[in-house]
């Protein structure tokens, strides 16, 4: 298992994804990094190579881990994981969010002609009560 990181996220996808979720070195409790380079390889293949999307799985992953802390006081001194565990998958959500955005492409259906002639011949729809140029000739009766 290799951990690489040379402070450059333009390097590759994985320092890109390291930088994201800011495992870039020594961690919290002092170990050099929290993910294998091989763990970030797989998680972003799993996520179809969309670095947003692998950077909030893998993060809410890290919460998963840290989650199991215990939480202790000693004196005026404690560790509350809960906060850190809460931000972390608050994160998480924001990345997934703007990956997903990202990937929704935006559809105004209804607008071409093609659109429009295919909405009037669908007999399973309900028509429109209004049509354009219906108001022309106010002596047509109703």
């Amino acid at each position: 298992m290799t951990t690489t990181y040379a402070g450059n996220p333009a390097v590759s996808d994985v320092a890109w994804i390291r930088f994201k979720i800011q495992d870039t070195g020594l961690i919290y409790c002092g170990d050099a990094f929290h993910f294998q380079d091989e763990e970030i390889t797989a998680t972003l293949s799993d996520d179809g190579g969309n670095r947003m999307l692998a950077a909030g799985h893998l993060l809410q992953t890290w919460a998963i881990s840290i989650g199991s802390n215990p939480n202790f006081q000693i004196g005026r001194f404690s560790e509350d994981w809960r906060g850190a565990v809460k931000d972390m998958n608050d994160k998480a959500l924001e990345l997934i969010a703007q990956a997903q955005a990202a990937m929704t492409a935006v559809y105004f259906g209804g607008v071409s002609v093609a659109d429009k002639a295919g909405r009037r011949a669908d007999t399973d729809r309900t028509q429109g009560a209004f049509r354009r140029g219906m108001h022309d000739s106010p002596d047509a009766g109703w």
